[in-house]
Order: C-alpha cells, then structure tokens, then sequence
C-alpha cells in the first residue's frame, strides 16, 4: 500500500530556516485551559500541508491524524498479537474471501450529525481508490456493481481476486460521508480541500494551519468507546533540537511518528521526567537494483557480489549506533509468515572479488575499477533522497565498502519529489541502485507488489523493473490461498525467490527511538514503530492524565 505510512513526504517542503519563524502557533493554542490537552511533536518534513485525500495517505502527520477523526471498518489491534478488531463494522463474513460482507454500527454519526450508513461505505470503497495512493489489493473491486448496499448498515462486495489470510479485506481506509464527498467523486476527489474534514471518528477537527498544527477535540457523541484527553494538537517544529527543547520544557509529550536520532539518545535519557521507549521499528531500508537499465546490475551474480561487498557491521555501528536490527525480508521475523532460513548475504569482500573475477569482470586499465563485459568501467548512480538523513549516510558507507571491490559509485543525492519520480519510472533510466524504504506493518502482503510485473498484474510499485513469472505466479497463489499452512508455504517461497533474484536487498530494520514525557500522562501503548504511527492509534485512546 503506497505510502502505507513510509516516507513518502515530497508533498511537504518545508525549509527548516522558515519552519523556524514560521512555527508560531496562535495564542488559543497555547492559551491555558482545564480540559486536558495532549500536546504532540512532529519534524517540518513530517506537517501536513493540506487535508486532501494524498497527503491523509503519504504523509506522517496525515497518517496518525486521519484515524483519529475518520472511522475505518475495522482497526489493527496492538502488540503483539495485532488482531483485526471490529471498528465501525460489528463483524464481517465471507464464504470464498471474494465476495464480503460487513455488518456496521447503527449509531455512528458524522461530525454534522448525519447518520452513518452502508451508502457512506460503498462510496468510499468505489471513489476513495480513484486516488491511486488509496488502491491497495484489499480494495481491488473492479466494477462499481460489484459493490452492494443489502440495507442501511450493511454492504457486500466482491474483489478481483480472494483476499484470504488473517485481515480482512477494506483495511485503512476513511469511511467517507457520501453527502460530502458526492459533489467530488471520480478524479476530482483528489483535488476536494476537505477543510472541515468532517469524520466520524472519536475526535473533531477544531483548527488547522498548514504547515504548522492541527487542533483536534474529543467527539463527545462518538458511538464507541471515548479517548481520555479532551484535545489533542499536533504541532511542527524545524528541527529535532527545537523537538527536544520543547519535550524538555514540556510543551509537548512525545514525538509523532519518527521518533529521534540515536545521537540523541543520551541527552534524552539525562532529562528530568523523561524516559526513552526504545521499540521493534516498522520501516525496513533496502536497496532496489534497476534490472531495466544496461548495467552490471542486470547480472544477478554481480548484484550477490555487491551485497557481499556490504558491511552491515558497521552500518548499525555507525549510522545506527546499535539501534538496528539486520533484516532480509519483506517480511518481520516476528510475523509468522517469515522465512528464516534465506541466504543472509554476509559481508565478504574477497568472496565477493572472487565472484566478481569469475563472472568476467576485471580490472583491464589498472584504475582500481572493473570493467564490465564490454570495457566499461563499472561506476553506478546510487540514488537518495537528501531528506532522508540516515539513509543518505548508507549511501555513502555502502559506496566506500563497494569501492575496496572494485565497483565505482556517484551519488545521486535529490530531493525527495524528484526520487520517487525516478524510482516508479525505472524504464527511464536515471539510476541503477536506489535506497528504499516502507513500513509494511504486520499486515504486510501488500508489500509483495513491489516485485509483482506489469505483465503479471502490477500496478506501478514496481521499482526495479523485475519480472519474473515464477514470482508473479507464486504472489497469485499465495494472495488466492484459504488454507493458511498452504498461504505460509507460498509466503515462504516468495522470499526464497526474492533472496535468490535479488531485484531488491533488504538491509536494515532501524529501531524506533521514542522519548516521552512521565509526569503528567501514563497509558501510552508501544506498538512495532512506537506510540504513534500508522498502525497505532492506541496511544491516542488509552493514555490519561496521571492521578
């Protein structure tokens, strides 16, 4: 699922010099009051701009506030177990995992006081994935037919293709109001500002400035069970030394959705009233080969050499400080699904020389660099984002350890709008190595779309221009399979293949560094990824202020 929370924030530029000044919240958001007020830290990169449907989806800040305000059918659970658990559906039911039926609440309302009913349901699952940040295989329903209203709070549909497995399918989604959104449905509703963004969730917009906050207050007529805090504002802040001054003066009470720097980490811990939630992280870094440029990447033995070429070591010592965990699948080794027993790739330089030497590459000029099959010297365009701080430095580490091999690098450092431009159009060549990064979360077999071809059905996540019908054939059965020993089995072998093509190395799972505040909250919960994310909206319904 695009942008299903990573970090896809080129929507959002903000220049951390103006973020500065411009940061300036209105007096009311200060202001003292008896309710009590949840105040929470975001970086500049990470403050929604505007309130429509994309930036909800690919944007931190987005993703922590629409659940709060939005109701979805149903919510993922929290650690560890991370069951699907009834939301604004009651209970669903399915003979075939195609077709679905989900039973909803009869008294929800929206924010304006309209009832929510199945019609609400069945334009959001039809209009929402018009954008196509919001199309996921959960919701894949091809005609608009396929979608039935059976009476007021219940409606069926019936997908392209079974979605078997412990999820449910309709998963993170809004649950739009029709009798708002109709005006705007198609193609358009990417474009509808949705400035009152009126949900149905257990909190109601009160103020938003792009850019710099967002100013919740708890929905005292929500159907289900209530927060604890009666406001919740979000707020922006230009660099992670103003997020610590403002912990540290208790202007806000934990981190948003990143978490911190392990460089941090000691000054943090040292703070008074402070503690450091050190959690499994939810993002995986790994590096995506484009297979449709002519290059040595092509070759799938070069591609082995050049992972062995890697020091992870000393990436976690170095970029990570320790807080980092080797990873090698798309999948979480806590997730029953993985495979533990892939290939790890370790780090051996002169293995990897020797593959290198016997597939044919040699250095014939003496300049310290191979030249591949053709006299080329071998000199790739590794490519990042500057925003991504970390992953910038991997770059650069990988670049120096590949180097002593003999394979040349140049960086292609730029911004972020530009690298996922390039990224999702691998065909027009403008880089052979990218550093990637998703959050699958525990329900993560979306993630296998990034290896799916466009001749096997992908839909355009697909950022190494792989194909492999082996691959594709096992996603279709995998995706298809009811038998949940069978679907494991498939799951399996996906990363088998995966490891053994390696159109996409999968490196590093950075922890989540998460300070937080101790003397006025207690009940935060702690998922994969920390407090706050795309998964959790726990925190945000079980903390409370402290006796």
């Amino acid at each position: 699922m695009v942008g299903r929370k990573n970090k896809h924030t080129g929507l959002v530029v903000c220049l951390i010099g103006i973020c500065i000044l411009v940061f300036t919240f209105s007096e009311s958001v200060f202001a003292k009051s008896k309710k009590v007020r949840l105040n929470v830290g975001f970086g500049s990169e990470e403050v929604l701009e505007n309130l429509q449907t994309t930036p909800l989806q690919v944007n931190e800040m987005g993703a922590v506030y629409w659940p709060l305000v939005y109701d979805q059918l149903w919510v993922l659970g929290p650690a560890p177990n991370y069951d699907p658990l009834p939301g604004l559906a009651t209970r669903w039911e399915t003979d075939d995992y195609q077709t679905w039926r989900f039973h909803l609440v009869k008294n929800a309302k929206f924010h304006d006081g309209t009832p929510v009913t199945a019609e609400d349901v069945a334009f959001t699952l039809w209009y929402l994935p018009r954008d196509p940040v919001w199309r996921f295989p959960s919701n894949d329903i091809e005609r608009k037919k396929d979608i039935k209203v059976i009476d007021q709070h219940t409606v069926e549909f019936t997908l392209v293709r079974p979605f078997p497995g412990k999820y449910p399918p309709a998963d993170w989604m809004p649950i739009l109001p029709k009798h708002i959104w109709q005006p705007h449905k198609g193609k358009k509703i990417t474009k509808f500002a949705n400035e009152e963004s009126i949900g149905s969730g257990p909190f109601k917009l009160k103020q938003f400035e792009s850019g710099q906050f967002i100013w919740m207050v708890k929905n005292e007529d929500y159907w289900g069970e209530k927060p604890h805090v009666d406001e919740i504002v979000f707020k922006g802040y230009g660099t992670e030394d103003a997020l610590k001054l403002a912990m540290k003066k208790g202007e806000i009470e934990f981190i948003g959705y990143s978490g911190v720097s392990p460089m941090s980490v000691k000054s943090y811990e040292k703070a008074k009233d402070i503690e450091v939630n050190i959690s499994p992280g939810i993002a995986l870094i790994w590096l995506t080969f484009n297979l449709h440029k002519e290059t040595a990447v092509q070759d799938k033995v070069f591609r082995k050499a050049f992972i062995h070429g890697i020091d992870r070591d000393r990436i976690f010592k170095l970029v990570y400080r320790g807080y980092a965990k080797p990873a090698d699948s798309f999948i979480y080794p806590e997730v029953d699904e993985y495979n533990p027993n892939l290939p790890k790739y370790e780090y051996n330089p002169e293995l990897a020389k020797k593959m290198l030497k016997d597939a044919g590459y040699a250095d014939t000029d003496g300049d310290g660099i191979l030249n591949d099959k053709t006299g080329q010297n071998v000199v790739l365009d590794f490519m990042a984002p500057s925003e991504w701080d970390d992953e910038v430095k991997v770059l650069k580490l990988i670049a120096e350890q590949v180097k002593k091999i003999g394979i040349g690098i140049r960086p292609k450092i730029i911004d972020l709008d530009t690298y996922y431009e390039f990224a999702y159009t691998p065909k027009e060549d403008q880089f052979d190595i990218a550093v990637s990064s998703e959050e699958p979360g525990p329900n993560g077999s979306w993630m296998w779309e990034f290896v799916r071809s466009k001749d096997g059905g992908g839909v355009g996540w697909n950022q190494s221009d792989y194909a492999n019908p082996e691959m594709d054939g096992v996603l279709n059965k995998y995706i298809a399979e009811t038998d949940l020993g069978k679907r494991k089995a498939y799951a399996l072998k996906l990363q088998e293949i995966m490891a053994e093509d390696l159109p996409c190395a999968v490196l590093v799972r950075p922890d989540l560094i998460g300070p937080y505040r101790t003397d006025k909250f207690e009940g935060h919960v702690a998922t994969m990824g920390g407090f706050s994310n795309w998964i959790n909206w726990w925190t945000y319904m079980k903390i409370k202020p402290k006796k």
